[in-house]
């Protein structure tokens, strides 16, 4: 380790590699008290691909494992690691193009959502996608490695969905440099994603770090739309079908329009709700049954933008399943719709209204993709688990479905929820174990988890998702990558080309 570090120092300089101890603590978790902490041996701190390159094959020549962080806004054990070597990529933070004429971004992957967006918003761009729900500190590189949701998923997609391409460094004892999409051919630059040669792009997008480091990306531009609004619609009942049938027929109708379709099961808004100043609660509460159905729109005409809201309007209050819903039925101090203006901060407030773990308490998020059509049977599905299980649960949680249900283009719908427990030794065990099986069981049902990290990506294989042919198929692939097997051996349980990781599957009730 101590060759290695003077190697390491050699090529990125003595202030960017470190082994003292209070930095290592100061890495040694992210925004996942579920975890314990970790230390690695060094954090090395490279600016250029060039200098990551020769990270990669010093961490060969030594058989050092490696674990590349961007934001650390982290959930679910995705960039730590005991031992060995974390790579922070975020002094490669600059904007490097912005193409304006072809639409297209080239971007370093360490630079922070809320820097591009910004820059982006400025000159009246939008990447579509504003970003993970871990929020504006994350970066470009952990957003396309975990393949996460955000604002503007509904109409966008996922982040690599937005994704034309990657500079990434393999893992092997070459540090080997490579550009995909239209980048791979070295006279064409990064404007389209397919061509070429086959999609490579993909093979490291959502990743979780397992198959390179990414270095560079490039990235879609859309214009950003001068005109938007925001709907809030509350269900009269908690029927979930009514919300995919209301919400099926909002995409189909009202299509691209709708940047973000959203909704929030009833508990959530109580929880809002009560969680109001005394000076703000109104004299009277609202009935909160059913479900709250947010809208975000936007057009390049405010024309145009009048003939979607009478659309949603009608679609949504037809029959009387819901009705319009105002904030000001729980918190006086809310703005009313009409007055609403879209900025940076109410995305990221917004948000993380629903979501935001309290510092005292383990925060074991279970985000996953379903079909739409299949909400109605999961929700019952979820309440069934809960009930099946409630003693094991940690103290404090409830039957809850989700905190958030957005949907994505075509059939997919996210689910954004999970458990939580007392930061205290016994209950993050319970907490950690029932996470475990709870993910297991979301498998089972057919759930697509995307934020993988260690936690989850582990599930996944404990759930006996993998067929024997794709787990080898992934294994092999991954020798070719990283054929001694160092890039974040944790997630997947792929510890090496040999590990029976088949070992690993539990049988649940």
């Amino acid at each position: 380790m101590k060759d290695a570090y003077k190697e390491i120092e050699g090529a990125v300089g003595t202030d960017y590699v470190t082994d003292k101890d209070f930095m290592k603590a100061a890495y040694s978790r992210n925004v996942d008290p579920a975890f314990p902490d970790r230390w690695a041996d060094m954090i090395v701190r490279p600016e250029t691909t060039e200098e990551v390159s020769e990270i990669v094959k010093i961490a060969n020549k030594y058989k050092i494992k490696m674990v590349p962080r961007g934001g650390g806004a982290d959930l679910v054990g995705g960039s730590v690691t005991e031992g060995g070597i974390l790579i922070d990529l975020t002094r490669m933070n600059h904007i490097i193009e912005i193409n304006e004429d072809d639409f297209f971004v080239e971007v370093e992957c360490g630079i922070t959502w809320g820097d591009l967006v910004s820059q982006l918003h400025s000159r009246g761009y939008t990447t579509g996608v504003l970003g993970p729900g871990s929020g504006y500190a994350a970066t470009i590189g952990g957003g396309l490695s975990n393949a996460t949701a955000g604002f503007g998923s509904t109409k966008f997609g996922l982040v690599p969905d937005i994704c034309l391409g990657v500079e990434v460094v393999l893992p092997n004892p070459q540090g080997t440099i490579l550009r995909t999409g239209a980048a791979a051919n070295k006279y064409a630059i990064p404007f389209c994603r397919y061509g070429v040669a086959p999609d490579f792009t993909g093979l490291f997008m959502g990743d979780v770090g397992t198959m390179g480091i990414k270095t560079k990306a490039f990235l879609r531009l859309a214009p950003l739309g001068p005109y938007q609004a925001h709907r809030f619609y509350l269900f009269k009942k908690n029927d979930y079908d009514k919300v995919f049938e209301l919400g099926h027929e909002l995409r189909k109708k009202v299509g691209d329009a709708i940047l973000d379709l959203v909704a929030y099961p009833a508990v959530v808004v109580q929880l809002v709700a009560g969680n109001v100043e005394d000076k703000f609660k109104p004299p009277k509460k609202p009935r909160l049954r059913g479900p709250l159905m947010s809208i975000r729109l936007e057009a390049f005409d405010e024309r145009i933008l009048d003939i979607y809201l009478e659309q949603i309007d009608e679609i949504m209050t037809k029959d009387e399943v819901a009705r319009p819903f105002e904030w000001q039925e729980v918190n006086l101090d809310a703005e009313l719709s009409k007055d609403w203006k879209f900025t940076l901060k109410y995305a990221f407030n917004f948000f993380h209204m629903a979501i935001s773990p309290a510092p005292p308490k383990v925060s074991c998020t279970t985000c996953h993709k379903i079909p739409i059509s299949s909400l109605s049977e999961v929700a019952r599905k979820s309440t069934e688990f809960y009930k099946n299980n409630v003693k094991d649960f940690p103290v404090g949680n409830v039957d809850l479905l989700a905190m958030i249900l957005m949907f994505l283009p075509n059939g997919n719908l996210v689910v954004v929820g999970g458990i939580h427990a007392d930061n205290i030794d016994e209950e993050r065990d319970k907490a950690m174990n029932m996470w475990h099986k709870k993910l297991r069981h979301q498998v089972h049902y057919g759930g697509v988890h995307y934020w993988l990290g260690e936690s989850i990506s582990q599930s996944i294989v404990e759930a006996g998702a993998y067929t024997p042919e794709f787990l080898q198929f992934f294994k092999d692939i991954k020798k070719t990558v990283d054929p001694n097997y160092l890039l974040s051996p944790n997630k997947f349980h792929l510890y090496s080309y040999e590990y029976d990781t088949l070992q690993h599957v539990k049988k649940d009730e």
